[in-house]
């Protein structure tokens, strides 16, 4: 390919200052060019200004509150479309680059096929080698085709899998003006699980690189907005069945469940099930206006939440 198209990379930040010299200085070793766009949700002003200090190159917006990653990545879409991207890439603050022909070699698949609305390379521990297991639900759906293509050491430039997390994901601009961005219903976590329904349900694919690699250092990190990180992820899961645009899930089916439930644990004096399922039943009643919102919105034809 002899003019590469124009590619923005999208950083979310969040008190990320250990990864930035890894994370940018690798983007400046990119074979191609690309723009890079930080999102800071950084309480305070050391991080955005480290940034602009250092990497001047960076286009950086700041925001005033902590947006959570599906909202600042909306913004840096957003600013991506307007300035006439063809790609954009969503990065992990705590992902960096080790192949710098990385965006060139993703791109050229991208481009010999157009079926795939989200393609990502395999995630690595910083040793460059070892798989890092967030892909675990990636290597689960495409398990067989990959072992059988490795047995007869035969990979194929890409496979098809129904899951990949977005901490390095190339999407094209079609994909992002078919499905948009990510749902603000999603605060942080699961906010990818939906845009792959969303992305099935537009009948386009996710595809996963097992040639191409990306280093995912993965290290937990506090959530500001989780309570109970248990009770939290329940129901951030919860809304992704109830939003899901591939399935007839809907409030009313869920409630109508969730109170027989409740009903047949009164009657048992089950009444630590009875709690359970009454707060099932609360929280879809209390988010249905938001959830049927989402819903109508996810289905149709444009760039959503953008």
């Amino acid at each position: 390919m002899d003019k590469y198209p124009k590619i923005y990379v999208i950083i979310v930040t969040y008190k990320g200052m250990r990864w930035y010299d890894k994370c940018f200085s690798s983007l400046r070793e990119s074979t191609i060019p690309v723009q890079i766009i930080v999102v800071d949700n950084t309480p305070g002003d050391d991080d955005a200004n480290y940034i602009r200090e250092h990497y001047p190159e960076i286009h950086l917006i700041k925001t005033e509150e902590n947006l959570g990653f599906g909202k600042a990545n909306n913004l840096g879409m957003r600013y991506a479309l307007d300035h006439g991207c063809d790609y954009v890439f969503l990065l992990n603050q705590d992902t960096w680059l080790i192949e710098h022909d990385l965006f060139s070699k993703l791109i050229d698949i991208a481009e010999q096929h157009s079926e795939y609305g989200i393609i990502s390379p395999m995630h690595v521990f910083p040793d460059g080698e070892t798989i890092n297991m967030v892909l675990e639900n990636a290597t689960n759906t495409t398990s067989i085709a990959l072992c059988t293509d490795l047995y007869k050491n035969d990979l194929k430039l890409i496979y098809d899998t129904n899951y990949i997390n977005a901490a390095a994901w190339l999407l094209p601009r079609k994909t992002l003006k078919i499905v948009g961005g990510f749902d603000p219903i999603y605060q942080h976590y699961e906010e990818d699980d939906d845009y792959i329904n969303r992305v099935i349900f537009h009948n386009l694919k996710i595809g996963l690189c097992p040639h191409l690699k990306i280093v995912h250092d993965h290290q937990t990190m506090t959530n500001p907005f989780e309570k109970s990180k248990e009770y939290y992820h329940h129901y951030q899961e919860l809304l992704v069945a109830l939003t899901n645009p591939n399935q007839d899930n809907t409030t009313y089916r869920y409630m109508r469940y969730f109170f027989r439930k409740y009903l047949f644990a009164l009657i048992r004096f089950n009444f630590f099930e009875t709690k359970h399922w009454r707060k099932e039943l609360t929280f879809v009643w209390t988010h249905k206006t938001i959830i049927n919102k989402s819903r109508k919105q996810n289905k149709k034809n444009e760039a959503s939440w953008l």
